[in-house]
């Protein structure tokens, strides 16, 4: 073998050289790609973390009130180094690179095969990658999630003394109660904890490690009412926002629907959600862990592999048949972010499968064929994603060769980086960084009175821009408020518009620049930076 393949074989074989190249390349993605606000869920979280470090934090009845896991650190991150977008985000970030590190840690040694295919599946897969750059709890509970299960998978088998199954115990519990305080999802880890200790309780083995556990968890979790019971006067407040957060609208909305849309969501639709999603990527790999092997082989929950696939089976049923509300049926939306506790098993149970069947040549067939359907089912976007992996898997299965194992995980983490580069290149949609300039140049006069005209997505956000502590000064009002109140007893009336919130087909917003403009007389335009433009609009004094 020539030399410079002898050099790639033991550097692309190494876990420490995929665990830097997909650290580097989230880190790349996150400064890169960042879109400084998504004009949503980030708001609320920051908000907190605003009120938490400066005061006035309160319960407001919101789901998300609760998840102080999301915005304690941010607070603490403000305090360090002030408010902006990255240390607004530097949280999710930190658990992103936290989870890659975890998974590192655990199994470069043992199975080092598996370890860089984990990497690259969990760590490139686009949808993680697109949560690490905005302050959402998705990625945040992934670390945790990761850790819960890893200390799971450190305790499948009999554990050495007595003080291993105490502390393993009570940091398990500790753990859980950190991704509760994190976002209330991973309550669909139960059934897999369920199974587990039942798997121990009928071989007696660890059962000091699920009695600390149990009474490490019953105890936080006596002090966690207790302090909503002091604190806001309702032991079970979280419970009563959690239900309240479904509206009376959306409730409505969903069961005039529901028996239309219930039976395609709990067959068919999660299947072409993981083709849409990319997650077919793992899923395919996964699904070829039986191949050669008998039953009794998945029996014993000691094996690496049984194990993940019984976290995979234990976690996903819920996901898949659950129910998101408390006080009627409906399954939990077909959301990518929402399947990111399932990752690390996915990931697992893949990379473990293909570092028991490679290089055989069959696998490479069925995973020729696999991808090829996903290729047919997929929209066209997609398409570029799974056609080149079954020609490239169907060109190793051709060409019968010993073929290493990282000439294939090379063509999955490039296939994989395709979303991720195509968002990095394609240009802002919020234009947040335009905007956060055009405000501090022309919208922070120190004196007189301002209005501020702007659509209804950035009105009810704006106070983002200046972090929270908005000048008494300007008033803030939606395009319809002209020339009402707007056109009397103030100094200058601006007229700000920000094309690239109008134009992101996610907001779902109608209006567009040439519907607004024709309503103000003569707007001079002030400032135009990208899609967003800043005029002064005429008033009676001016």
């Amino acid at each position: 073998m020539p030399q410079i393949l002898l050099f790639l074989q033991r550097f692309l074989s190494l876990p420490l050289f995929w665990f830097l190249a997909v650290s580097a390349f989230t880190l790349t993605y996150f400064f890169a790609e960042h879109e400084g606000f998504y004009f949503s869920d980030d708001h609320s979280y920051s908000l907190y973390a605003h009120q938490l470090l400066h005061g006035g934090f309160h319960f407001d009845d919101y789901s998300f009130c609760h998840r102080f896991l999301v915005f304690v650190p941010t607070a603490f991150f403000y305090w360090l180094w002030g408010m902006n977008v990255y240390t607004t985000t530097l949280w999710p970030l930190l658990c992103t690179l936290g989870t890659l590190l975890l998974l590192y840690r655990t199994f470069r040694k043992e199975h080092p095969v598996a370890t860089c295919w984990v990497l690259v599946l969990l760590g490139l897969y686009y949808f993680q990658l697109n949560t690490s750059n905005y302050l959402y709890p998705d990625n945040v509970l992934l670390f945790f999630t990761t850790a819960c299960l890893l200390v799971l998978y450190k305790a499948r088998n009999p554990l050495p003394t007595a003080k291993a199954e105490i502390y393993l115990g009570a940091g398990f519990a500790v753990l859980n109660l950190l991704a509760f305080l994190t976002k209330e999802t991973i309550v669909y880890t139960v059934p897999f904890y369920l199974t587990l200790f039942l798997y121990h309780l009928l071989r007696r083995q660890n059962l000091r490690f699920w009695a600390m556990a149990a009474g490490t968890g019953i105890l936080l979790l006596a002090g966690y009412f207790l302090l909503y019971k002091v604190f806001s006067g309702n032991a079970l407040q979280r419970l009563y926002d959690i239900q309240a957060t479904n509206t009376v609208e959306t409730k409505q909305a969903y069961l005039n629907t529901r028996s239309a849309t219930l039976l395609p969501r709990l067959t068919y639709e999660p299947f072409l959600f993981f083709v849409e999603s990319g997650l077919a990527i793992p899923l395919a790999f996964a699904g070829l862990a039986g191949l050669g092997r008998k039953t009794r082989d998945f029996l014993s929950l000691s094996s690496p592999l049984a194990f993940w696939l019984t976290a995979l089976g234990g976690m996903l049923l819920p996901i898949w048949f659950g129910t998101a509300t408390v006080d009627f049926y409906k399954p939990m939306p077909l959301v990518p972010r929402m399947f990111h506790p399932l990752l690390p098993a996915f990931c697992l149970v893949a990379g473990l499968t293909v570092e028991r069947i490679w290089p055989q040549r069959l696998p490479l067939l069925l995973l020729a064929l696999l991808w090829g359907i996903c290729a047919l089912l997929a929209s066209p976007n997609m398409v570029v994603m799974y056609l080149p992996l079954a020609v490239f898997f169907l060109g190793l299965f051709l060409w019968n060769r010993p073929w290493p194992h990282w000439l294939g995980l090379l063509a999955v983490a490039a296939v994989l980086c395709i979303r991720p580069v195509y968002f990095i290149l394609k240009p802002t949609v919020s234009y947040y960084f335009e905007q956060k300039e055009m405000v501090d140049q022309h919208l922070r006069h120190g004196h007189g009175k301002y209005v501020v005209l702007m659509d209804s997505t950035l009105l009810g956000k704006f106070d983002y821009f200046y972090g929270f502590e908005v000048p008494q000064n300007y008033s803030f009002l939606e395009y319809a408020s002209y020339p009402g109140l707007a056109a009397h007893s103030v100094d200058s009336v601006f007229l700000l518009i920000n094309n690239g919130v109008l134009e992101n087909h996610e907001l779902m917003i109608k209006l567009r620049e040439k519907d607004i403009l024709p309503r103000f007389p003569s707007p001079r335009l002030i400032d135009q930076k990208g899609k967003v433009k800043l005029f002064l609009v005429p008033t009676p004094s001016n």
